[in-house]
């Protein structure tokens, strides 16, 4: 179980992350995992994220359920349960420094993508809702990430902000849910990383209360800014120690 610093760092990470997804409905991963990797070793990493992240967005999926267009968002949603399964297997067999590394440098091309707010093509067209639900859900099971493509995705439907949280709320806590099934059945989730789930849960929850406060307050363009910073500096920070590592 977390202690000390360790403990300090890691309830920073989730505060932090949890006010991102709480304001722009997505990210907690993306802010998150660049710092959780520097204290626990990445398949516990991914595992808590997906664990607090079925906290998270089932609170959202209460708050903004009246929002739901499953008509429209039907399709996105389901498509985001197939590959958990394959996720969890990637998960399981996954080297230590790959994985982290793979996590880092998925983590940047995002960050990239929403500071100059690189629009997805063809997001309109029937078959991206599929696509970008795969796989979306992929990345998050595998390593931790991937949900600004989702958001990215949401973003060009066009759909009001309530209800682009409601989706994103949906989709991330069925998938979210199923991977931590998966990942207790397989094994993935010991007596010390569930014992981490709950004290980090508890950070999750008060940045989940921040966001709400925030949320209507703050410049969405200046905070995107600050998130990106933020996740940037975390994600070298731990690039450069893994590639010191192989040197």
């Amino acid at each position: 179980m977390l202690t000390g610093w360790e403990l300090a760092l890691g309830l920073t990470a989730m505060f932090f992350g949890a006010i991102v997804l709480g304001t722009i409905s997505f990210g907690l991963g993306t802010v998150a995992m660049p710092f959780m990797l520097l204290i626990l070793p990445p398949q516990d990493a991914v595992v808590i994220v997906n664990a607090v992240v079925v906290l998270t967005t089932g609170l959202t999926v209460i708050q903004t359920w009246r929002h739901l267009n499953l008509r429209g968002s039907w399709p996105f949603v389901v498509a985001g349960l197939p590959p958990v399964p394959l996720g969890v297997l990637l998960l399981h067999g996954a080297d230590a420094t790959a994985l982290r590394l793979t996590i880092v440098a998925v983590i940047l091309a995002l960050g990239v993508m929403s500071l100059f707010q690189i629009r997805l093509p063809g997001a309109r067209s029937r078959w991206a809702a599929p696509v970008c639900g795969f796989i979306a859900t992929l990345l998050v099971t595998t390593l931790g990430v991937g949900a600004p493509l989702a958001g990215l995705y949401s973003i060009e439907q066009d759909w009001s902000r309530d209800t682009i949280r409601a989706t994103l709320g949906l989709y991330f806590f069925l998938a979210s849910a199923l991977a931590l099934l998966l990942f207790f059945v397989t094994g993935l989730i010991p007596v010390t990383t569930a014992q981490n789930i709950g004290v980090l849960s508890l950070a999750v929850l008060c940045g989940t209360a921040v966001a709400a406060v925030i949320a209507s307050r703050i410049s969405l363009r200046a905070f995107r800014y600050v998130v990106v910073a933020v996740t940037v500096i975390g994600s070298v920070s731990l690039m450069t120690r893994e590639l010191l590592r192989l040197v």
